[in-house]
């Protein structure tokens, strides 16, 4: 991933949008109707290309949020939580801008590997080591070693029932074809991720093999190109949909105490590009309730996520606005 800041944006339309002076009206001039014009722009013109130029299809994130789908309180999960811990409610809303003044490009392609596709759909839910919550939230090591025959060879082994090599390939594929059936259809609580298309899939699960430990998979790591509204999509649909629904109220302080929380909608309605970045990698205030009371909120800090990756997912709802 590209780890320079995010200061000049160029859309796909060519014309670049600098920060200067690195105010308040920076972010002012992020939150107009300018912004979303030229990007309503940028949508079409992107619509209007052949389709052999298209790597991904790109589609809005649409209905109410996974938890709200299971009828699963926000305060009663580890679903979509695996990021640091809440923010105390002293924290001050800071923006860093100077890290956020840069040259960055979001027209050229990010470079994703199986790792990075893993910390923005998988690891929200199932912690940098992939070992889950158990017992809401499982473990992916244990099925994604099961798709080697040299481990399925060990461990029947080690069961007192050795098999030969064919029959550990055997058991190797059908657990492969499990997990990948459980990757695009989800499960009991795991939410189905349709958006992964194509080489995405098996860069994913290059690295869950490494992850896992399987003999060789360093070997086999692949990196794809893509451009930033399909990085955002990803953000967007493996991890903020979790907890988030696509359209609905903002940061309304009442809703708040009722466990309402604010839709995906309203992150670009609401919010200017910097907040957004501010709010998910590093926290910030929020008021709740009738006495309007200042409180660092519920919302876990992701700071394994970058700028540009935040930033990716605030332009993606922009030019794909959810449905």
């Amino acid at each position: 991933m590209r780890k320079n800041g995010f200061g000049a944006l160029t859309f796909p339309w060519r014309r670049r949008w600098w920060v200067p002076g690195l105010g308040l009206c920076a972010a002012a001039v992020l939150a107009t109707g300018s912004l979303r014009a030229q990007a309503e722009r940028g949508q079409a013109r992107e619509t209007a290309r052949p389709p052999s130029r298209v790597m991904f299809v790109v589609t809005p994130v649409t209905g109410v949020s996974w938890l709200t789908r299971l009828r699963i309180s926000f305060d009663l999960t580890s679903m979509g939580r695996m990021g640091q811990n809440t923010p105390p409610a002293s924290v001050k809303y800071e923006p860093r801008w100077n890290q956020l003044a840069g040259s960055e490009d979001l027209n050229g392609a990010f470079s994703l590997s199986g790792s990075d596709l893993y910390r923005l759909d998988c690891e929200s839910c199932h912690q940098p080591d992939g070992r889950g919550s158990p017992p809401e939230v499982h473990s992916l090591i244990e099925p994604v070693q099961a798709m080697s025959a040299t481990f399925m060879e060990q461990r029947m082994k080690a069961t007192g029932r050795p098999i030969g090599v064919a029959m550990a390939r055997q058991m190797a594929s059908s657990a492969e074809a499990a997990v990948r059936e459980r990757l695009k259809k989800g499960g009991q609580k795991m939410p189905p991720f349709e958006h992964l298309q194509g080489s995405e899939v098996e860069a994913l699960l290059a690295f869950l093999k490494q992850l896992a430990g399987v003999p060789g998979a360093e070997r086999e790591q692949i990196r794809i190109s893509e451009p930033y509204t399909r990085v955002g999509e990803h953000l967007v649909k493996g991890t903020c949909r979790i907890c988030h629904a696509a359209t609905g109220p903002g940061t309304d302080p009442e809703a708040l105490m009722r466990n309402v929380l604010p839709s995906l909608a309203s992150f670009v309605r609401d919010k200017t590009i910097f907040q957004v970045i501010q709010k998910v990698r590093h926290g910030a205030p929020i008021t709740m309730g009738p006495a309007r009371q200042s409180s660092g909120g519920r919302m876990p800090v992701f700071s394994y996520l970058t700028d540009d990756e935040v930033a990716a997912a605030y332009l993606y709802l922009i030019i794909y606005p959810p449905r």
